[in-house]
């Protein structure tokens, strides 16, 4: 639930202060050559996570059918979507090779802009940081960091100065398109490099000034032919249950949901790891909207007893630390549980839990709730795709991952994730991103600063 103190230190002094310069929009982009970087992005990607070459195959096959170019897949999104969501869904598709930044706005049938902008990988960093900085989450976020034992605590970087205005409008002017407007009441990224960090809600696109939350809302698709594998997979669930299509509007019952709550943390790991007492308020908060649920804390929050529970699960709810580093991505990324032998629960052990034959009965909970940050990052390549806990979830079959992007108040966090479970329950037209922006609405009344309300995103594919 916390940031590593060494990676926040490393955040800060990573970036210099540089300028995004775009290019005009009618830049050439070959688009099909775009596409087959991607593909090739996408299997090194999966391959450094230990799939098989023929695994490897089958699953791009799932959403590379009849894909081989962009304005196939403007042509495609079409048929994903009811005629009365079509209307209302925006896709912002990004690709990053070679110190170019590419971003095409495509609505169902339509590629309504491509944009080319010259930048490097420090400079989509720097998105993030900037609004880090500018929100005070390093600083937030310290004192609830887990410790390296025997850590000298390094000397506080300079900020960068930008004011949180400043830094949301650099990002909106380089994320989001000029024709983006109220039409549009979903926005679906497909995210290159970092990205898919980025908190979207607080871009301010409206002419009103306004934040994309008060009027839309989003998720981080894991990846191009990722998001057609899943939206295809959730179409035909859907069509076995005797419908033709998802119903315009859906909910999300919690009818057997596994909640691990704050185990009793490893006392012979390199690192200290502070007890969370607002973990429990959090799970405690969504107890309630329940109908039958396992609840694992403290010493039984152990791996052991994670594993034989997982299948069983509609909802995996998550409230513990996370560690993450782009070193071995696949043991150095992962959530913390009990017990002072093999407490970790890192991507190599999520992504065992696949479906290796890709098959479609396949038992695995549909939702996973990661309230622990740094969990949405990784290992990041062009494509925008990353070696996180939430990307291995989404792999071993989860269809959605709400994950944090940072942790700083236990009661905000508490608050917001009881909102969101309470509008969980209710039809809507894009579930669960439309219940996380209502929620984020609620909980910035209550905690009108963004630290406090802005902190979770949607990673994968809604309903």
């Amino acid at each position: 639930m916390r940031m590593s103190k060494a990676f926040m230190i490393l955040c800060c002094w990573l970036f210099a202060s540089i300028t995004l310069f775009a290019q005009p929009d009618n830049a050439s982009v070959n688009e099909t050559k775009i596409l087959q970087l991607y593909e090739k992005q996408l299997r090194e990607g999966l391959s450094l996570r230990g799939m098989p070459a023929s695994e490897i195959e089958k699953y791009m096959a799932r959403g590379k059918a009849g894909l081989s170019s962009i304005d196939d897949f403007t042509q495609e999104l079409s048929h994903l979507y009811s005629s009365e969501k079509a209307g209302k869904i925006a896709v912002l598709l990004f690709f990053f090779n070679q110190d170019s930044l590419y971003r095409f706005f495509i609505t169902p049938g339509q590629l309504r802009e491509k944009k080319v902008m010259a930048c490097t990988k420090g400079q989509l960093e720097r998105l993030n940081t900037d609004i880090y900085q500018a929100l005070k989450i390093y600083e937030l976020s310290e004192s609830r960091s887990p410790i390296k034992r025997g850590n000298v605590p390094l000397p506080r970087t300079p900020k960068n100065n930008v004011s949180l205005d400043k830094a949301i409008q650099n990002a909106t002017d380089i994320l989001m398109p000029s024709g983006f407007d109220e039409q549009y009441k979903h926005l679906i990224i497909v995210p290159a490099f970092s990205i898919g960090a980025f908190p979207f809600q607080l871009l301010r696109p409206y002419k009103d000034n306004s934040f994309l939350v008060d009027k839309c809302s989003y998720s981080i698709a894991p990846g191009l032919l990722d998001f057609m594998a899943v939206r295809k997979k959730i179409l035909q669930t859907f069509r076995q249950q005797d419908m033709y299509d998802i119903p315009d509007k859906v909910n999300f019952t919690l009818s057997n949901p596994l909640f691990i709550c704050n185990p009793a943390y490893p006392k012979n790991s390199p690192y200290v790891f502070p007890d969370l007492p607002g973990a429990k308020k959090e799970i405690a908060a969504s107890l309630p909207y329940a109908r039958d649920y396992l609840l694992l804390e403290g010493i039984k929050a152990t791996k052991q007893n994670l594993l034989k529970h997982i299948r069983d699960a509609d909802l995996l709810y998550l409230a513990t630390h996370a560690m993450s580093s782009e070193t071995n991505p696949l043991d150095n990324n992962f959530l913390v549980l009990a017990g002072e032998s093999d407490p970790f629960f890192t991507s190599r052990n999520i992504m065992a839990l696949r479906d290796t034959n890709v098959h479609d009965n396949y038992r695995f909970p549909e939702m996973v709730i990661l309230s622990a940050c740094q969990t949405g990052l990784g290992k990041s390549m062009e494509a925008g795709i990353t070696a996180g806990v939430a990307r291995s979830f989404l792999i071993a079959g989860a269809r959605q991952v709400l994950m944090s992007l940072w942790s700083v108040d236990d009661e905000a966090t508490a608050y917001l994730m009881s909102r969101f479970i309470y509008h969980l329950k209710d039809p809507h037209e894009f579930l669960p991103s439309e219940p996380l922006r209502l929620a984020q609405l609620d909980c910035r009344k209550k905690y009108p600063n963004p630290a406090h309300w802005a902190s979770f995103s949607v990673y994968g594919v809604d309903y």
